[in-house]
């Protein structure tokens, strides 16, 4: 008690706890806290919220709303968007890429909004910033190579493409220089697996499974001349990756089943163009755009039962970029007005089809839904 007593005793105390919490907040800030894996001292979280892209203020800017359309609040001011958002599985930070200057970062911004901070400090350009499904990494393409770093933005290690696809690349006169590029990528469920788009000529893709980041690459499909890849999607639950591909007139959707390293093909049509996919969260169903307003095709959203190979059209008109609600319950989506080419964040029922219409005037897309809260 003495001791407790002395003033000098007692002013050290003092410095040490207020280092400790500032220290605490550092971390919070900084996303070291979710690496530790105590996400609750990360300051505000956001749940059962729609976070997307729209030019209502004029410049393109971060927003949130509920998943009924009410409540959009503006997140951003003059952040310059240039990419989809992504949350944390804490639903504490959103990720967007956004320019400073004439240098685009990875930019971050809390739930509530406020000022963008840079996350990255490199002058190359940057797309597609993702957080690996348990929430302990960032990752994001720069000049044609994903780079997986710490929350914070620190530590980025270029892993694909890999040391090896790197030194067979400049291994011989024939192929040195071409370096295959990655154009898209996806995190596995497991959080260390990553599949990408690749291409050394920049004409045809290739789709790449990388098991862990220090692994070796698994080639999935063969290179076939002037083989494109549309993009590519994980189911968030179970060990399914969808891919659409473009070779010359045919359009193919595959499954690719990493365990057993088994490449499936669920669709072959003709004529056609499909986008990018989704994967509900069990693996049982593909969601994805097929053609556009300009195209003699109608367009729509295609639904794929992947246990039958059935298919079908969901719902009809041009949509971008669809995607599961983490529950598998609904997909959201941008859907195109044919006259203005302004974009509506919508709802569809994913067996059904209902459309319900959640954004009006101003031009809405590149949405994603933040995490669920326990009901």
């Amino acid at each position: 008690m003495r001791l407790i007593r002395n003033p000098e005793l007692k002013g050290i105390l003092g410095i040490l706890l207020i280092a400790l919490v500032l220290g605490i907040v550092l971390a919070g800030v900084s996303g070291k806290l979710e690496q530790w894996g105590l996400p609750w001292f990360t300051g505000a979280r956001v749940f059962d919220k729609i976070i997307f892209v729209s030019d209502a203020s004029g410049t393109r800017e971060i927003y949130s709303m509920n998943l009924d359309g009410s409540g959009r609040k503006q997140l951003t001011k003059g952040a310059s968007v240039l990419s989809a958002p992504a949350i944390t599985p804490a639903g504490n930070r959103i990720a967007f890429i956004g320019m400073c200057g004439s240098t685009s970062h990875v930019m971050a911004v809390g739930a509530n909004g406020g000022r963008p901070y840079a996350l990255t400090t490199s002058t190359g350009p940057k797309r597609q910033p993702e957080f690996s499904p348990d929430g302990k990494k960032l990752s994001y393409i720069e000049a044609g190579r994903v780079y997986v770093a710490e929350l914070n933005g620190s530590n980025p290690d270029p892993v694909l493409p890999t040391h090896a696809e790197m030194a067979m690349a400049m291994g011989s006169a024939e192929s040195r220089g071409a370096i295959p590029l990655y154009s898209a990528y996806s995190w596995a469920p497991d959080s260390e697996g990553l599949a990408g788009i690749s291409s050394p000529d920049r004409v045809t893709d290739s789709l790449k499974y990388l098991p862990k980041p220090d692994g070796e690459v698994l080639v999935v499909t063969p290179s076939v001349p002037m083989m494109h890849i549309n993009g590519i999607a994980w189911a968030a639950k179970e060990a399914v990756l969808a891919a659409t591909v473009q070779l010359g007139r045919d359009a193919l959707v595959l499954a690719f089943y990493p365990r057993q390293k088994r490449l499936e093909m669920l669709v072959r049509a003709k004529n056609i163009t499909f986008g990018a996919p989704a994967v509900a969260p069990d693996g049982s169903v593909v969601i994805l755009p097929v053609g556009t307003a300009t195209d003699k095709q109608e367009a729509g959203l295609v639904r794929i039962d992947v246990g039958t190979k059935r298919s079908g059209m969901l719902c009809i008109g041009e949509f971008e970029k669809p995607v599961f609600s983490p529950d598998g319950s609904r997909i959201l989506a941008a859907r195109v007005d044919p006259k203005t080419r302004k974009r509506a964040i919508v709802t569809i029922d994913p067996e059904s089809g209902k459309l319900t219409r959640l954004t009006h005037g101003a031009d809405c897309f590149d949405a994603v839904f933040s995490p669920m809260s326990a009901r």
